[in-house]
């Protein structure tokens, strides 16, 4: 399909989705919030497990199955039990953990912190909304839903219209986006006709699967197949059903390392126990959780060494470069990759050249963050594009916070919709990094073709976001239509959400650039002109 039949197609789709709903707003819309930080981005979480991150998993049965007649969802099984202790008791576990074995990765920490079995951040609270520590596109708009469901309608147009199609997300959250894109659905006479057979959900926290299940539920979903998994390995092939997969603010999550470039090569940060006899101010107490440089090589550190090594010696070079599978085409500001060299817990695989160019020359004092779990999770997402596990086609998309290149110092807290030092109050705690769009576009390389990032200002505005929301603005009650205009201006403000949040784009490999509307060259720019002109 071109990207002037795709274009086409998306504005019949925001035509028929006004005509099949009345312009109406939902009733979970009537009650989302608008109280949004645009100024920090303020991110939902779901987690996934990562003890072990990159430890090579087998075809396992998922976490929660559905009823023998796959009429129903199934009660979710719990992988995570619920949390008799109060999470401030995770500072002890962390201190005596850094006293017995010494301080720990960043990415230990984050998975202590975020997923700790009855401590953990995911374990022992309600994190979503107002009364949490952040609120979603999602719940600020109906519209975010769905645009995104015409937008995978118009690619599952593309591929020949599968009778079949099922839902995989990562990270759903409460539920909210799955519910509206699967409204969407069922409103469009496009796709009504060609329903969701299956949804498959990875989230492996029990508390967040029971809000998911109820949302389904008071949705009027209950009827539709779904399962549960802990981890995207798992997800098993389909033969028969058109794949749509949607990962909304889930690698930010994710656990990461940091390395610092010093004079001796580059060296591991690592949470360390607090000296209490180094207080800067006098009587102020100290923060209990501290930021330390590992004294020597790390398992992760001594990989990154070894290949930046290999940017300046052409020897070395001409011996491994075969190994390490170099793909020159990406741009010096390039992802990461993981290289084929083993450590023992997080494993990174091929790093491209332009990368380790790139890191082999900053300058001493630079940080980079990688995230291998990123990479593992986005290679497992690709596979779920190769012929062999969908054949009847699939579509996808990444929405986060970041851009197309590596970052060294955004690693952060969030705790009451505000910033914070991510060593404070562990357990009390969301924490998150921007995320390397390029890294996940080279994880994904061998199985799927990648389109963006856009920023998701262009994305909802190429997709018809103004006419949705003229559509819901007629309709609306006066008292009610402010709120709909704010709504949808923070989806797409340039000083928050609109720039700050990215939108990357998957499909079946051989897809070319431009068949992925609204992915095209010089979107960004033709509606910024259109708008000044208006």
């Amino acid at each position: 399909m071109s990207p002037r039949a795709a274009a086409s197609l998306n504005r019949a789709l925001i035509r028929a989705l006004t005509r099949a709903t009345h312009g109406s707003i939902t009733s979970s819309c009537k009650t989302r919030s608008c109280r949004h930080n645009i100024d920090t981005s303020i991110s939902r979480r779901s987690f996934v497990s990562y003890a072990i991150p990159l430890r090579k998993h087998h075809r396992a049965q998922p976490a929660a199955t559905v009823k023998a007649t796959t009429t129903s969802i199934s009660e979710p099984t719990d992988s995570i039990q619920g949390s008799q202790y109060a999470p401030a008791e995770l500072l002890t576990v962390l201190q005596e953990t850094i006293k017995t074995h010494g301080p720990l990765p960043v990415s230990r920490y984050m998975t202590l912190c975020l997923s700790h079995p009855t401590l953990g951040y995911y374990t022992t609270r309600n994190v979503f909304g107002s009364s949490g520590d952040f609120i979603t596109s999602p719940e600020i708009s109906q519209v975010f839903g769905e645009l995104l469901a015409i937008w995978f309608v118009t690619q599952w147009a593309a591929q020949g219209a599968p009778s079949n199609v099922r839902i995989v997300e990562l990270g759903p959250g409460k539920g909210t986006l799955l519910a509206d894109v699967l409204r969407t659905f069922k409103a469009l006479p496009q796709a009504s006709a060609r329903p969701v057979t299956s949804i498959h959900l990875v989230e492996s926290s029990a508390a967040l699967r029971k809000v998911q299940k109820e949302k389904l539920v008071n949705s009027g979903f209950a009827d539709v197949e779904t399962r549960w998994w802990d981890n995207a390995v798992e997800i098993p092939p389909s033969e028969d059903e058109f794949t749509i997969v949607i990962a909304h603010e889930f690698f930010d999550a994710l656990p990461i390392h940091i390395f610092e470039n010093t004079p001796k090569g580059w060296r591991e940060v690592l949470v360390d126990v607090a000296d209490s006899k180094k207080a800067v101010v006098p009587n102020v107490p100290v923060e209990p959780l501290r930021l330390v440089l590992a004294p020597g090589p790390t398992p992760a550190s001594t990989l990154y060494t070894r290949l930046s090594t290999v940017i300046d010696n052409p020897a070395l070079s001409a011996s491994t470069s075969s190994a390490l599978s170099f793909d020159t085409t990406l741009p010096p500001t390039g992802a990461t990759s993981p290289s084929t060299a083993q450590a023992p817990q997080n494993v990174i695989e091929p790093i491209s050249s332009p990368t380790l160019a790139r890191f082999a020359r900053l300058p001493i004092g630079s940080r980079i963050e990688i995230s291998p779990a990123s990479w593992e999770v986005a290679q497992s997402v690709g596979k779920l594009f190769s012929p062999s596990s969908s054949p009847k086609g699939a579509a996808g998309l990444v929405i986060d916070y970041g851009d197309a290149k590596a970052f060294g110092r955004s690693w952060r807290g969030f705790r009451k919709h505000a910033v914070v030092d991510p060593l404070t109050k562990p357990g009390h705690t969301d924490l998150t990094a921007n995320v390397d769009f390029a890294y996940l576009n080279e994880a994904l390389a061998e199985d799927a073709s990648t389109h963006g990032p856009l920023s998701q200002r262009t994305f909802l505005r190429s997709l018809g976001l103004d006419a949705r929301i003229s559509s819901l603005l007629r309709h609306a009650p006066m008292e009610r239509q402010k709120e709909i205009a704010s709504a949808a201006q923070r989806l797409i403000d340039k000083a928050g959400m609109g720039t700050q949040y990215k939108v990357m784009a998957i499909t079946p490999k051989g897809n070319q650039e431009g068949t992925a509307f609204p992915f095209v060259e010089g979107v960004e720019e033709a509606l910024d002109q259109a708008e000044r002109a208006s």
